[in-house]
Formats: C-alpha cells, structure tokens, sequence
C-alpha cells in the first residue's frame, strides 16, 4: 500500500512541478530473536510482492528508468543461534534496484570461510559480521544519480566518504 501510495505521487509529479523526489517506507517486523523462518518468509514474500507490484507500475507509466530504490536496516543478525533465534549483529545484505541500475553485480568480500577464528578477520564472535561496503559506498552512487558533484559538494552530503578508497564506492 505505502509503495502504490509513492507511485501515485510519482504519477502526479507534473502537477506538482516536482523534479525529484525522496520516498520512505517501512516495512518492520525483521526484528526477531526466535521463529525467525517463518516470520522471515512471510515477510520476503510480502517484500517481493510489493517491489514487483510497484516495478510493475513504473514500467506501465514508463518511469521505472527514473526509480532508484535501496534498502535500509540498523542492523544484521547474527549467523549463530541465541538458542532460540539470532540477535542483531553488523553484517547484512542490501540491494539497490531501479530502471537505470546496472544490475547483476555483488559488491563487498564473501568471507573465505564462517567460522569463528583468528584466521577470519570478518567474524568477531558469536557469527557476528564486519561488512565490508560501507554505506557511504552505496550512498556514494546514489548521490551522483541525485547530481551531487564529486568533491566538496559530495563530501559534505557523505563527511565520512573519505575513510574509504575507491574500490569501496559505487558509482552512477
């Protein structure tokens, strides 16, 4: 329903004399310390019913090459049990999808192996995971789509852009 609701405030953009907007939705719930497969099931099923819908909308009003749309969370999970279930960690997956994303790509180290030693330097314990593509990575790409100039104008929208080298960024 939240993502029908942006579509139609995409579809009224003229009328609003908008040139770009930003939308946020939610989708809670992922916060689960137990019976964690079927509330994750349910919830990527209601995920992936939602994201087609809507890319289906944009497709049918010839705008799903100006949409751009990421996911965000404040946290991971851990890959070892709690007993019950697994509790927040660092580590997760995110997407970024949208007519114009170069698609098909995996961006950050796959740790070589998951279990917890010296020798893995992206498991600190209890199957919690270092990540290893900043956000600013990702933000990095979408702030040049937004038209924000490499350099100052860039720096201040990502003042943290400059711990990461290169490799770590993605771009328009």
């Amino acid at each position: 329903q939240q993502l029908m609701q942006v579509a139609r405030v995409i579809g009224a953009r003229e009328a609003l004399e908008s040139e770009r907007d930003v939308f946020y939705v939610d989708l809670g719930g992922f916060d689960t310390h137990a019976d964690e497969t079927m509330i994750f099931d349910g919830l990527m099923g209601t995920l992936d019913s939602a994201l087609g819908n809507f890319a289906a909308e944009m497709r049918d009003r010839d705008m799903w090459g100006s949409v751009a749309m990421v996911t965000l969370s404040d946290f991971g999970r851990t890959l070892t049990s709690n007993g019950r279930g697994t509790d927040h960690a660092w580590g997760g997956n995110h997407f970024v999808l949208g007519g114009a994303v170069r698609g098909g790509q995996i961006f950050g180290q796959y740790p070589t192996s998951l279990a917890e030693t010296e020798a893995n330097e992206l498991n600190i314990g209890r199957g919690r995971m270092i990540p290893t593509t900043p956000w600013e990575g990702i933000w990095h790409g979408l702030a040049q789509w937004f038209g924000v100039d490499d350099g100052a104008e860039m720096a201040a929208v990502l003042p943290n852009l400059a711990n990461f080298g290169p490799e770590h960024l993605l771009s328009e």
